[in-house]
């Protein structure tokens, strides 16, 4: 009974900050839930002046929601019908691009080789969702979690800003509009903001472009898997990653499964969205600001290198 104790205060702080969390994200399609989560939790944590009672049930709750809510969110990689094979082409390659162009830019910036991995992950696939399922795979700091959420999340913001101006400044029309919007924004609710602005057509269309991007975390998260390594040089794969595949290809191949996915999926975004807050309630600002701005400027750089990139493309291939 005196181990609930010790762990039931910070338990629930944190279940209270996550659920303060939750409800804010519903105000506005651009304020993903996970990154509300995770600052809402560095800011209590960083009020506190006796955050050490926290620890015990902050701990906790990574332990428990983290992978709960990795395995969980297999389900949302869903596959839009009726998509085209150059769409499907188009989109993994501004994919790979994207990856391995935050991963090389985040090297030369310095940064390890874990936080590269991440902010490759946020830009290329999901933002902050991409960034929670591979990082408990990497074994990443939750420093290095935190930063690449946050450097991720800014220049989301700045594009999706920047893209409501687009359309008048370069004449792109729908379908192009959309693919860039689609392509190239990292998070959910930015793509349904930006790509808006040419209308419902565009919406669509960015939508069905940035599910693709998302199914491909699957794909993502078994090379981190199969390639992070661990000191005894002995394949090891989580038991939640089991869940989070099975359930990645049942919920596209089984309608069942499939039928199940809008009771699971406020579950599985709510545990990883207590996990993040744990996350961030174990931070002290101060670790977060010893990388200073390189993060941020790796995945600045690395945005505009791939807006030119898919810009250029779409001038020479119709998509």
């Amino acid at each position: 009974m005196s181990r609930f104790k010790d762990k039931a205060v910070g338990l629930v702080v944190t279940l209270t900050v996550s659920l303060t969390a939750y409800l804010t994200s519903s105000l506005h399609p651009s304020f993903d839930i996970l990154v509300v989560s995770i600052i809402f939790g560095m800011l209590v944590s960083n009020m506190l002046h006796e955050r050490e009672t926290l620890e015990p049930g902050v701990n906790a709750a990574i332990k428990v929601f983290l992978p709960l809510g990795v395995g969980l969110y297999g389900l949302q990689l869903t596959l839009p019908a009726g998509v085209k094979a150059v769409h499907w082409l188009a989109v993994a390659g501004v994919f790979a691009f994207t990856f391995l162009a935050a991963y090389f830019i985040s090297k030369g910036f310095g940064l390890q080789k874990k936080l590269a991995i991440l902010v490759g992950t946020g830009m290329s696939v999901c933002g902050a969702s991409a960034i929670a399922v591979v990082a408990p795979l990497l074994g990443a700091k939750k420093e290095d979690t935190s930063i690449a959420i946050i450097s991720v999340m800014t220049v989301g913001i700045t594009g999706m800003l920047i893209y409501k101006f687009l359309p008048q400044m370069t004449g792109l029309p729908i379908g192009k509009f959309a693919f860039l919007s689609g392509t190239t924004l990292p998070m959910l609710g930015q793509v349904k903001v930006a790509s808006q602005t040419l209308g419902e057509q565009s919406l669509q269309m960015a939508m069905s472009f940035k599910l693709l991007r998302v199914s491909l975390l699957l794909a993502l998260a078994i090379g981190v898997v199969l390639t992070a390594g661990r000191p005894e040089k002995k394949l090891y794969i989580p038991w939640f990653m089991v869940v989070f595949v099975v359930l990645a290809v049942l919920g596209n191949l089984s309608g069942a499964v499939a039928g199940l996915r809008g009771a699971v999926e406020p579950v599985g975004r709510f545990s990883l969205a207590a996990a993040l807050t744990g996350i961030g309630l174990s931070l002290d600002l101060e670790s977060i600001t010893e990388k200073g701005a390189r993060p941020l400027l790796a995945a600045f750089f690395t945005w505009v290198i791939v807006v030119l990139f898919v810009y250029l493309g779409m001038s020479v291939v119709d998509v």
